[in-house]
Parts: C-alpha cells; structure tokens; sequence
C-alpha cells in the first residue's frame, strides 16, 4: 500500500490567526488527532475577541488573514501564524504570560513580543515554551510561517488580579498584536493602539 500523498499546501494569506479552543467541544469528534482540550473557564470566550480584532485591523489595513478555529484542516503556508491563548494554573497565580514556538530561531521574534506586551502587561512572562504543549503545539505541524509560528499566552485567567486587568483590554490586546504583526513582516502600516501610551500600576483594572 503506498503512502498518503503529502498534504496541498493552501496558499494566498500573510497571516494566520488561530483562537485557541475555540468551536469545542462540536469540533473534537471531527478532529481526533488532537487532544480535546477546552482551555481555562472563560478561555474559549476571550480568545475570539481578541482573534477578531486582530483579525479586523490587519484586514482593515489591506493585509490578507485567514482566521480560524482551534481545530482546522490542511497546512497553511503563510508569513506569520499566531495562535491566541489565556493560561490557566492550579493554584491561581501561578502562572503568567508566555510564548511557544517550535524552533530556536524564533526565539528573537518571541522576545520582541515580550518587549512591546511586557511595556503594559504589569505581570512578567515565563519562560519560553515553558510547558510541552507550548513546545510542541499540535497546530505547528499545520503551518509553513516565514517568520514563525507563535502561541501567545496574554495571562492567567484563573488569577484575580491578572483576570481584573485583562478583562477591559481584550480588543486593545487584539490591537496590539495587530500592530507587531504587520511590524514583523512590514506591511500595512498598522498604528500603535492611543490606549497603550497609559502605563498602568501593577494590579490596576482601570
């Protein structure tokens, strides 16, 4: 019996952007290769806000995104994949904002994340690809990215604190990651979000 032909690879988009668990569990008998997980509570809500939004500036400033769910099908060969996610840990706080990625090269596009994020996000980072499925995120293998495939965790839902400072700043994360994407691959001039020339204080909500 002869092997199964490589997948085509699909072709046409600069950006791939992915909200993690999102159409969970209805997706998980269709796809299972992969591992039913439905995030933290409240996960599968945020991520998509935050996805959409990225998604609407970068349309809005003539770049080509293909947004799609947790689950999808065939192998996408864009210039950047990032794939949009909130921890969460037991116990609550101890976990924070962090990045994942399959190759070490890409560890200098990931800090030029942890530079711009960690301008406002009042919580640090840990380390890179701290966890296997940050190492080894099954949607990787789904993605040829000139410039990367990149899991960004914005913060730990289940903390208090970190939920509190999260909460009013969903579309203005998406805006922001809007922005260092078309910075990465120099297109479509994207401004810098006005409402993150605020520092806030470490624990605010405002």
């Amino acid at each position: 019996m002869s092997p199964a032909p490589p997948p085509a690879i699909i072709r046409g988009y600069d950006v791939l952007i992915s909200a993690g668990h999102e159409g969970r569990p209805a997706s998980c008998a269709r796809f299972p290769q992969h591992r039913c997980n439905l995030g933290a509570r409240g996960e599968r809500t945020w991520n998509p806000i935050v996805a959409n939004e990225a998604t609407r500036v970068l349309r809005a400033h003539g770049l080509r995104v293909i947004r799609l769910p947790a689950d999808f099908a065939g192998v996408y060969a864009v210039k950047i994949a990032v794939f949009i996610h909130f921890d969460g840990a037991v116990p609550p706080c101890s976990s924070t904002a962090s990045v994942g990625y399959p190759l070490r090269a890409d560890s200098r596009v990931a800090a030029s994340w942890k530079r711009l994020y960690g301008r406002y996000f009042p919580f640090g980072f840990r380390p890179d690809n701290f966890t296997g499925n940050l190492r080894r995120y099954y949607a990787f293998k789904q993605v040829r990215a000139k410039v990367g495939a990149y899991v960004l965790e914005l913060g730990e839902i289940t903390c208090p604190a970190q939920r509190a400072w999260l909460a009013p700043r969903l579309r203005w994360s998406g805006d922001l990651i809007a922005y260092w994407i078309a910075r990465l691959i120099d297109r479509g001039h994207v401004p810098l979000p006005a409402n993150v020339l605020v520092r806030v204080r470490r624990g605010s909500s405002r």
